[in-house]
């Protein structure tokens, strides 16, 4: 079931998300006879690889599995193995900085607020930060525009990251509102005057 993963030629800024589609296809099929073994997960991964690139380090792969019997080495530690390895030649070493360095300015386009949560979590989970991070918390703020900041911080002022993020939410979708109504207002009154009377108090 499903599509196969797309291959993968040693780029290393493809590499997480390389194995994030294998383990996907895997999980997927499961309950397919064969997709369970860890030699077999292995195996299948090393079809997806291809090029010069990763030709000598596939190589030594196939004959570690050469030298395993598929009946009493077929243990999961194979499968695990395999990932460490791979993470090891592959995993991209500046991910993190990289990541952190496009937090510092990631930054809210008014309205779209959906848009910058999801980017902003992303970079924080390559960044390697938690939820509960502090620091999560200021560069979350640091990133909203001013008037969105000014009215996150009305009282009640939100405690942790979930609770910033729902008030953001919140005074966006407000904003987003009354600027729905004024433009409403305007097209019914462009003059500027109030129906049956002065505009003047």
């Amino acid at each position: 079931m499903g599509g196969l993963p797309a291959a993968f030629n040693g780029d290393c800024l493809r590499a997480d998300d390389f194995i994030k589609e294998v383990k996907g296809f895997l999980w997927l099929n499961q309950d397919v006879a064969g997709y369970n073994s860890p030699i077999k997960k292995v195996a299948f991964t090393l079809t997806l690889m291809h090029g010069p690139q990763i030709a000598g380090w596939k190589r030594d792969i196939g004959n570690f599995l050469d030298t395993l019997d598929p009946i009493h080495n077929n243990i999961p530690d194979v499968w695990n193995q395999f990932l460490h390895e791979f993470a090891e030649q592959y995993q991209d070493s500046q991910k993190e900085n990289r990541a952190r360095a496009q937090l510092e300015n990631c930054c809210m386009k008014f309205p779209e607020i959906d848009d910058y949560i999801s980017r902003f979590e992303e970079l924080c989970r390559n960044a390697g930060y938690t939820e509960g991070n502090n620091e999560v918390f200021h560069l979350f703020i640091k990133g909203l525009p001013t008037n969105v900041m000014e009215a996150v911080f009305i009282s009640p002022i939100p405690a942790d990251y979930q609770g910033l993020k729902d008030k953001a939410i919140e005074v966006t979708q407000s904003r987003m509102l009354v600027k729905g109504i004024l433009e409403t207002r305007g097209r019914s009154n462009p003059g500027g005057f109030n129906q049956g009377g002065s505009n003047f108090q």
